[in-house]
């Protein structure tokens, strides 16, 4: 005897086929769907990326392709394989110029910080003369970098600069600054941390925001003085904020070139040199060595 659970399940007419069929049509539409959002954002990002592609990639390319040939931009390209790299990196002006680099980039990420640390935390207390320090301190970095290392280089002057003129008002002989192979990197120096310690001061300052002030108050009930509030509450909560600005700082002192070109072109002797520079000067005789040059700094 057959039993109800013997018998076929009933469906109606053409049911599966056309639930089947609903299904792949609905895959079919995301499917489509996809595919049109893939190709719209491709197309939106692809002006940009051939910018990158062109001004960019391009470019690292081709460098590393000419620090194996040596070429002065007129006659034919001569392949000369490792050379050029054991050219820059035995004892010459290739590594007093990685020197020179560390060297300004040491003085320029202290230097600059620690400035920038003060004035954002004297723009973040409330007081009147809170948004006139946050002005202040920014004008600079509106200056073109040209403009700036012009202006101090005439401060610079040893004979009629202002620096050495206000020394002299007290009796004291001003010093050779850009002309010193001692002193002229540090007063390089100088010139970049005066002119971009305003916009890392801002940097700093939204972070020094963020830190709730209820963690500063507890601190007080807790006895805490302003100096352990700020070892133990405001540096360690602040680091987000110096990790970008010492990121920030490392990436543009190993490309320092306009305030050292306009002030110093490199010297006196090499004790401005720095990497960029010596690719510059370079550029105009041997291609390849330059080019080389170039790879190592991007490594």
């Amino acid at each position: 005897m057959t039993t109800m659970t013997d018998l076929p399940a009933k469906h109606p007419p053409g049911g599966t086929a056309a639930g089947s069929g609903s299904d792949r049509a609905g895959q079919t539409s995301k499917s489509r769907r996809r595919s049109t959002g893939a190709l719209a954002g491709w197309l939106s990002v692809a002006p940009a990326l051939l910018v990158i592609l062109g001004f960019t990639f391009y470019p690292m390319v081709q460098s590393m392709l000419l620090s194996t040939d040596h070429w002065n931009l007129l006659g034919p390209r001569t392949f000369v394989g490792a050379e050029n790299y054991r050219t820059i990196l035995g004892a010459g002006t290739f590594r007093t110029s990685i020197v020179n680099t560390l060297v300004f980039t040491a003085i320029t990420l202290l230097g600059t910080y620690v400035l920038a640390l003060a004035t954002a935390t004297a723009a973040n207390r409330e007081l009147a003369s809170a948004r006139l320090v946050r002005t202040v301190t920014v004008l600079p970095a509106v200056i073109p970098m040209v403009v700036a290392g012009l202006v101090w280089k005439w401060l610079y002057e040893p004979d009629h600069g202002l620096i050495n003129t206000l020394i002299g008002l007290f009796g004291v002989d001003g010093a050779r600054w850009l002309f010193d192979n001692d002193l002229a990197l540090p007063a390089v120096a100088v010139v970049s941390i005066w002119k971009e310690f305003g916009i890392y001061a801002l940097i700093l300052l939204g972070g020094l925001q963020r830190i709730p002030d209820e963690i500063y108050e507890a601190a007080t009930i807790d006895r805490a003085g302003p100096w352990r509030q700020f070892r133990s509450i405001t540096l360690p909560m602040l680091k987000p904020a110096t990790a970008a600005v010492f990121l920030l700082l490392l990436f543009n002192s190993f490309k320092v070139f306009d305030q050292v070109w306009v002030m110093t072109e490199g010297g006196p002797g090499t004790a401005t040199l720095t990497v960029v520079t010596f690719i510059y000067t370079r550029l105009l005789t041997d291609v390849g060595v330059a080019s080389a040059a170039s790879v190592v700094l991007f490594v």
